[in-house]
């Protein structure tokens, strides 16, 4: 019986002290990422094509701030064309170090889609879907490449979500 006693107390005790360890554990956890809150987690750098045009997703070199034109471009190994995608749904242009963002005077169809200080604005925040578009959160609409303008320079908005290939990217 005291034989008995001292396992089940043993046990008793390793099971109560397993809880702890992951309580500790997680605590340690989630205190690294607030030490490094200016440091962005980051899924993958990409290059977005776009499936009709089979142009690149390209931040114009000539207007980078705030407002930056975003647009098609023959696909290269150049940094405007690299995107870092963030867990919480931003992109990240890497050459400009801004996010991609819908225009919030301009929403609906047809919407100005542009380079912009990145925050916590929903403008601001994509869904990379299964189907290969890029939905807009803030206004339930999806990255368009203009079909009338799918060359280089081409416009880039914003278009309600359809089966169109102008809508689809390979990343």
């Amino acid at each position: 019986m005291k034989l008995a006693n001292r396992v089940l107390g043993q046990k008793l005790a390793l099971l109560l002290a397993t809880p702890t360890l992951f309580i500790a554990g997680a605590g340690t956890a989630s205190a690294q990422p607030a030490a490094t809150a200016d440091a962005k987690e980051t899924m993958a750098v990409r290059h977005f094509e776009n499936v009709h045009f089979q142009k690149c997703l390209d931040a114009d070199t000539n207007t980078g701030g705030d407002g930056g034109k975003v647009q098609l471009w023959t696909c290269g190994p150049w940094n405007q064309q690299e995107w870092d995608v963030w867990p919480d749904g931003h992109l990240y242009n890497m050459r400009f170090q801004k996010c991609l963002d819908a225009d919030t005077n301009t929403g609906g169809d047809g919407g100005k889609v542009q380079l912009w200080t990145c925050g916590p604005w929903n403008q601001q925040y994509w869904t990379l879907r299964a189907d290969g578009s890029i939905y807009n959160e803030r206004f339930q609409r999806c990255l368009d490449a203009d079909i009338n303008t799918g060359g280089d320079g081409g416009k880039v908005q914003l278009w309600r979500c359809g089966p169109w290939n102008q809508q689809w990217w390979r990343w």
